[in-house]
């Protein structure tokens, strides 16, 4: 156990760190080593913090199949567009040894929010002796909820409308399941000690009476709905279509109701995935750091 409680102690840190000091500096999660036993549990939270991700590892000791869910081949990252912070419901409780609670974490990305839920208990400050100490009754399974509302929508202008959409999509990175659900909807998450999930939430759009559609991301990375830099429906008499600037390389994930007539990727037709259950998939090429192009032909 000795391995892993630190690391919630080093997450909560950051995360209200970031409440206080994100008022007057862009907050900074701190390095991580992508061969410790704990990289992807701080892999999912840089993933989503908002600032820089940066590295410790000793030279030759690299996990690269992680640091690609974190970084594109020419050192980029999908950063989001407002630094971390914990939801309202875990503000004033305990997420290290009160035996009960998951850390939240909120953030916004262009076109949709992203909320990582962890399981930090375990360990916390021992106010007497000025240092940390393990909690061994509070490493443990927790249980929480989690919803498109625990999103601070208002907090940038672009996403403030967010808030009165009548539906989302909500992907569960770990679990690779694709949710619908209302605002105020509420989905069960059950958490491992020093584990957690990554939650994609992105607005479902009524292109027409029978269409709708929402853009989640790059499956492959744990940020997924950063790779999406432009979004745009197109609707007339003829066609219902759309169009989306996509930064990055992998799998890309979307929600359409209707499957679609063809998808041009870069002027080129290509291949897609669509199940009865509206998820669609196409992969996306690496371009050397130029914005891949997809027109998205749902109905004509």
């Amino acid at each position: 156990m000795g391995v892993y409680w630190l690391q919630g102690v080093h997450m909560i840190h950051c995360s209200y760190n970031s409440l206080w000091q994100g008022q007057f500096i862009q907050p900074d999660w701190d390095m991580f080593q992508s061969s410790h036993l704990c990289a992807e549990f701080h892999a999912g939270s840089r993933a989503i913090c908002g600032g820089p991700v940066y590295v410790s590892d000793k030279v030759g000791h690299h996990d690269f199949d992680l640091l690609r869910k974190l970084v594109l081949p020419d050192g980029t990252i999908l950063r989001c567009q407002h630094y971390a912070l914990p939801t309202r419901d875990c503000l004033f409780e305990n997420p290290l040894f009160d035996g009960k609670t998951l850390l939240k974490l909120w953030n916004l990305n262009k076109f949709g929010g992203v909320i990582g839920i962890f399981n930090c208990q375990g360990a916390g400050w021992y106010p007497e002796e000025h240092k940390c100490k393990a909690h061994p009754e509070c490493y443990k399974k927790i249980s929480s909820i989690v919803s498109p509302d625990d999103v601070e929508w208002e907090q940038k202008d672009f996403t403030a409308e967010f808030r009165n959409n009548q539906l989302f999509a909500a992907y569960l990175h770990k679990s690779e399941n694709l949710h619908l659900m209302k605002g105020s909807d509420k989905i069960d998450i059950t958490l491992q000690p020093s584990t957690f999930e990554i939650i994609t939430i992105s607005p479902v759009y009524g292109l027409n009476e029978k269409t709708k559609f929402a853009a989640i991301g790059l499956q492959n990375m744990f940020n997924s709905g950063g790779a999406i830099e432009f979004l745009k429906h197109n609707l007339d008499k003829k066609a219902v279509s759309v169009d989306v600037k996509i930064k990055g390389t992998g799998k890309f994930l979307a929600y359409s109701s209707i499957k679609p007539k063809e998808i041009m990727l870069n002027n080129q037709r290509i291949q897609f995935e669509w199940t009865s259950d509206g998820v669609l998939k196409f992969e996306v090429p690496w371009t050397g750091g130029d914005l891949s192009e997809a027109c998205i032909l749902i109905s004509n």
